[in-house]
């Protein structure tokens, strides 16, 4: 078959790669460059040139199963990391840091004497404990988190100041969209991820080089044609049933399409869509959130001894639509040489002082609703039903592992025989 994949993240990258072994495919990318979220920047410091990721970073072997596979196919090497949280509210008012280091909860030593701190410290144990419990009687309430917590009567320490500044840098979101996050879709994802443990989580990785390294790898081994800083304009449906894409090329027929890009674009890019397809597209709301890679530490907690891999920047202590902003110590989580910092911020209370920023962009990133589960339910019978399949990150919780999932079950739609051993459904 003639198949255009549209979109070269991770999900576009990975189908592309697979069907090309059996078919003629051609990969389109608005961008002049592949890769989505992997996206490595070099960056000179004056202590040498430094491969800095500013949007996928993190992997791990237990929940990034079908990643380590590819990874291992394409003989890209990790290294293990450091993933500690540390915690900034209200520009340094209240600041704590969890990790190995129990001291680190009492960095700002005011805490020790803060009824709010304790009480938080000595509900997290509660807090995992009943999330557990409920997992493992496959009782989940069908209510938001924030309810959840609400029921339970937890103070609202933890709601903001440990379960906020968790979910909120994952998601990119706000204190309060954290709250209106589906409860059992943040319980499950919180269990498999180890973050219901205090201890025993799983050991997070990054690429040695960078994510970019797995992307030069993959299109090394493309067998296809790739079409990057060329957006595809519309595609609509052709009587004979193919797919008629249009871009600056003109038009042309495919016999299938893999649609790879966010849902929103996705709906966007649909001349002829039906009532089904454009329920489904367009209830995966998506928030944009600005990225800098930057050496400005005003942008890290104020205290030193907080730092930490992540930094969530929470910027009231209390629910509001305020964006969480989140800092990356890069030195620590790539283990980067030099004495330069290297940031990368998403949504920070400031943009980062002038003559400190080495790299701006903008990422988009699926909010979670009651609505997109419900949405995410109904794909599955909208795949390759009208010479479309789509395939993203979005069709999950919007990692990259869920990405290259869906670029697996675009393959297995179109042709099972393109499936690698290792794919896991």
């Amino acid at each position: 078959m003639k198949i255009a994949v549209v979109g070269a993240g991770i999900a576009g990258l990975s189908a592309a790669y697979l069907l090309a072994r059996r078919h003629q495919v051609v990969l389109f990318e608005a961008h002049l460059r592949p890769g989505g979220h992997s996206n490595t920047v070099e960056v000179d410091t004056g202590e040498g040139t430094l491969a800095v990721d500013t949007g996928f970073i993190v992997c791990n072997p237990v929940n990034y199963p079908n990643f380590y596979a590819l990874l291992d196919e394409l003989r890209v090497p990790r290294q293990d990391t450091d993933m500690s949280l540390g915690v900034s509210v209200e520009d340094g008012r209240v600041e704590w840091a969890g990790d190995e280091n129990l001291l680190k909860i009492f960095a700002q030593p005011s805490l020790i004497f803060s009824p709010a701190h304790i009480r938080m410290l000595l509900a997290i144990t509660r807090f995992n404990a009943e999330v557990k419990k409920l997992l493992a009687a496959d009782a989940l309430p069908e209510i938001t988190l924030g309810e959840f917590l609400e029921r339970g009567g937890y103070p609202m320490s933890l709601r903001l100041r440990y379960v906020a500044a968790m979910a909120g840098p994952i998601w990119s979101s706000s204190t309060a969209g954290v709250m209106a996050f589906p409860f059992p879709a943040f319980a499950r994802f919180f269990e498999s991820h180890g973050l219901l443990n205090v201890y025993q989580r799983p050991q997070w990785q990054t690429v040695v080089g960078g994510s970019q390294r797995y992307v030069e790898a993959l299109l090394q081994r493309f067998e296809g044609q790739v079409r990057c800083a060329t957006p595809v304009q519309s595609l609509r449906r052709s009587e004979d049933g193919g797919v008629l894409l249009s871009s600056r090329n003109g038009e042309e027929r495919f016999d299938r399409v893999v649609c790879a890009t966010h849902s929103d674009q996705a709906l966007r890019l649909l001349a002829d869509a039906d009532v089904q397809e454009r329920a489904l597209l367009g209830d995966v709301p998506y928030a944009r959130n600005k990225a800098w890679l930057h050496t400005d530490v005003s942008l890290m907690p104020r205290r030193r001894a907080v730092w930490s891999s992540w930094n969530a920047l929470l910027p009231e202590d209390r629910l509001s639509d305020a964006p969480i902003g989140v800092s990356y110590w890069m030195n620590q989580l790539q283990r980067l040489p030099g004495k330069t910092p290297l940031i990368v911020s998403l949504n920070p209370p400031h943009d980062p002082a002038e003559g400190s920023v080495l790299y701006q962009t903008e990422y988009a990133h699926p909010q979670y609703t009651p609505a997109t589960i419900a949405a995410q339910a109904q794909l599955p019978a909208l795949q390759n039903r009208r010479g479309i399949v789509w395939a993203g990150a979005w069709t999950g919780y919007g990692f990259h592992e869920d990405g290259l999932k869906s670029g697996l079950r675009a393959v297995a739609a179109l042709d099972r025989d393109c499936l690698p051993q290792w794919g896991r459904l």
